[in-house]
C-alpha cells in the first residue's frame, strides 16, 4: 500500500494516537515538515492519503510563512485525485483555506477541555457513528472557520461553530484534537508554555487536569479515526 503523507506544522508534535493507529494498521508513514518539504515530489499518485498537522502558524499569514499555501496547494492535489485528506486545527484551517473558506482569529482562545456537540448533519456521516451527541473534548487554538463554500458542519463547541466538518466525502477537518493522546498533549503544553501562560494558563496544570478525561475522549476519537483510515485501507485492501 502506498504510504500517507504527513505535513507536520511544529516538528515537535505528530500524529499522537492517530500515528499509532497506522502504525498497528502497518499503515507507512511520510512525514515532512511543512516548512521545508520537498513539495515538487509530494504527488498524490504516490500516497494513499495526506494528513496535515497542527502549529502555532495562522493559515491567513502566508506573507510570514509562504509554505502554507504549499500546504492547500496540496489539498487542492489530493481533492481532485480523490485521496483522502484529515486536517487538524491548523491543518483543519489550512483544508478550509484552500477550500475557499473564510479563516480568522477568534473572539477568544479555546485552549483546554469543552464540549463538542454533534450536529443534525453528523447523523449519516460514516465517520461519526456511535459518536456521543456531546463529548468532553481537547483544544488548542485562537483562529476559526467561518465558512465553507459546501463545507458540512458536523460538530461545533460553545466558542467555534466550525468544530468538525466535511467537504465531499473524503475530506476532514478536526478543530479540536482528535489526534491527541497523553504524549502529544504533554508535547504540545510543554512546548507552549510561554503561549499558555500569556493566556493565564499553567502549562504542568494544564496536563495534571487532562489526565482524568482523556481515556474516555481518546477511545471515542479512536473510532473517528479508525473509519478515517478505512477510507482508503479497505479499499487497498480489496483491490
Amino acid at each position: 500500500m502506498l504510504p500517507v503523507l504527513i505535513v507536520q506544522n511544529d516538528p515537535q508534535e505528530g500524529a499522537g494516537s492517530l500515528a499509532t493507529l497506522m502504525a498497528k494498521r502497518g499503515l507507512s508513514q511520510f512525514i515532512v515538515q511543512g516548512f521545508n518539504a520537498p513539495y515538487a515530489e509530494l504527488t498524490p499518485e504516490r500516497f494513499s492519503a495526506l494528513i496535515i498537522l497542527g502549529g502555532a502558524q495562522s493559515a491567513y499569514e502566508t506573507e510570514a510563512y509562504p509554505y502554507l499555501e504549499r500546504e492547500m496547494a496540496l489539498v487542492t492535489a489530493f481533492m481532485s485525485a480523490d485521496k483522502p485528506i484529515a486536517g487538524f486545527c491548523l491543518g483543519a484551517q489550512i483544508l478550509a483555506a484552500a477550500l475557499g473558506g473564510d479563516v480568522c482569529a477568534g473572539a477568544q482562545k479555546e485552549i483546554g477541555w469543552y464540549d463538542l456537540t454533534l450536529r443534525d448533519e453528523a447523523a449519516d456521516d460514516p465517520l461519526l457513528k456511535g459518536h456521543p451527541k456531546t463529548l468532553l473534548s481537547y483544544h488548542f487554538h485562537g483562529d476559526v472557520i467561518r465558512h465553507i463554500p459546501n463545507g458540512i458542519v458536523l460538530a461545533s463547541s460553545e466558542m467555534t461553530p466550525w468544530q468538525t466538518f466535511r467537504h465531499g466525502q473524503k475530506a476532514y477537518g478536526f478543530q479540536y484534537h482528535a489526534e491527541v493522546n497523553r504524549s502529544l498533549l504533554a508535547d504540545m503544553c510543554r512546548n507552549n508554555e510561554s503561549y499558555l501562560a500569556a493566556n493565564g494558563i499553567d502549562a504542568d496544570a494544564l496536563i495534571v487536569a487532562s489526565q482524568p478525561h482523556l481515556a474516555d475522549f481518546e477511545h471515542h476519537c479512536a473510532g473517528i479515526l479508525e473509519r478515517w483510515l478505512d477510507l482508503f485501507s479497505i479499499a487497498e485492501e480489496v483491490r
